[in-house]
């Protein structure tokens, strides 16, 4: 199945490959292990599933102790492709769920092709790491026992979350990303336009609001992702001529961040399910911090009656996703990551947190103007982490739904 067709390259979908054949010579810049940097003598970019997202054991070279270079050609060989002249790229993510997306001003075009996958694998730049590499491969980090490592997981978020040791190369979620630009490149454009790739992507992540599930912050990717941009040689015979820039001043930049954004967004929506209107939940807003629905249930259970505890957890699907609710979770979320990263200093915290909590209370009670009986409630149990402290305002906000106060 061909996806795009021109005087440059053809890219086609083939059972478990997406690559692109190119019809005359390209820079090319790639995060591959092999025949990845910078490269002038490529004749094909690839992504291909290497594996399922979650409990697949697979079979290939490199997992019988055969090496990467073994692999590389192994795969090639099954996807037709010349390994010598090959960059190629795995995922766990099905090429089915691909999306091309195209975006031009004047004499420039941009094509982005990308699959895409955050729910097993999402991180925040800078989060705690699993892995560091040695001569001999890498090892899990060792925390707990002073250095770097240990003076990593010190702010409030990351005490609060635990670092999961990195998934493999082509891991439960990854987002590659094959970008193509119509018009010559210097090396230096090909950096600067990787990184407004790489700020697409992380904008199309951080607009959703999807967790990093190594800390307790919002994702800005995940901990795999890969990266391949081409651009044709000048010829300078033709009147051909290199682009030098592609900041976010720029229109290269900007289609080259627009194109990225749009493939990803789409991408999660094919690969997971996830686009905005489904990232409206409390749950989304606060899970991340602990208000998820097992601990919803759980004070529920510890702070109604057993009929009042039933009634809440059989509406709690109703309850999560609504939209009053939601986006005063969304607020408690923000106020939390404001004072993470200083925004709000230490002192205005708690006082921010327990009224936003009061305000999610009575948004869920549906009984706006008693914020003040909700604050006073919960300032006896301000001492809770802010995620259950969240659940308990959920919690009381549906219990005085159908109550009255006195």
């Amino acid at each position: 199945m061909w996806i795009e067709d021109n005087e440059r390259y053809r890219l086609t979908r083939q059972g478990r490959y997406l690559s692109a054949v190119f019809k005359r010579r390209h820079r090319v810049l790639s995060t591959c292990r092999l025949n990845g940097g910078l490269r002038e003598d490529l004749t094909h970019v690839a992504n291909h599933q290497s594996c399922e997202g979650v409990a697949h054991v697979v079979r290939e070279a490199s997992n019988a102790g055969q090496g990467l270079e073994d692999y590389h050609r192994a795969a090639c060989a099954a996807g037709r492709l010349p390994p010598e002249s090959t960059a190629l790229m795995a995922t766990a993510a099905n090429m089915q769920c691909a999306v091309l997306a195209r975006a031009e001003h004047a004499d420039l075009a941009v094509s982005v092709v990308a699959t895409a996958g955050v729910l097993g694998n999402a991180t925040r730049a800078g989060d705690p790491a699993g892995w560091h590499e040695q001569r001999d491969g890498s090892r899990p980090v060792e925390r707990g026992e002073g250095g770097t490592a240990n003076t990593l997981v010190q702010s409030n978020l990351e005490r609060a979350a635990c670092a999961l040791p990195a998934p493999p190369e082509a891991g439960a979620g990854t987002i590659v990303t094959l970008l193509f630009i119509n018009q010559p490149c210097t090396p230096a454009c090909l950096v600067r336009a990787a990184t407004l790739a790489t700020e697409g992507k992380s904008a199309a992540v951080l607009d959703l609001r999807m967790p990093s599930l190594q800390s307790a912050r919002l994702a800005t990717g995940t901990g795999t992702d890969q990266l391949a941009i081409a651009a044709p040689l000048v010829r300078a015979d033709e009147g051909e001529w290199e682009r030098h820039w592609a900041g976010s001043h720029n229109t290269l930049g900007e289609l080259v961040g627009r194109a990225t954004h749009e493939a990803v967004t789409r991408c999660l929506l094919l690969q997971n399910g996830v686009c905005a209107e489904l990232r409206r939940t409390l749950c989304a807003a606060l899970g991340r911090h602990g208000c998820d629905e097992a601990t919803l249930r759980e004070l529920a259970r510890a702070e109604l009656d057993a009929p009042d505890a039933n009634c809440f957890e059989h509406n709690l699907p109703a309850l999560i996703h609504d939209p009053l609710s939601a986006a005063a979770a969304y607020g408690l979320a923000e106020i939390l990551d404001l004072v993470d990263v200083g925004v709000l200093h230490a002192e205005v915290a708690r006082e921010s947190i327990l009224n936003q909590a009061a305000l999610l209370a009575g948004a869920v009670a549906v009984k706006p103007d008693d914020f003040a009986y909700f604050r006073e409630v919960l300032q006896p149990r301000a001492d809770l982490t802010p995620g259950r402290l969240a659940a308990l305002a959920v919690v009381l906000g549906f219990e005085h739904k159908w109550n009255s106060h006195q």
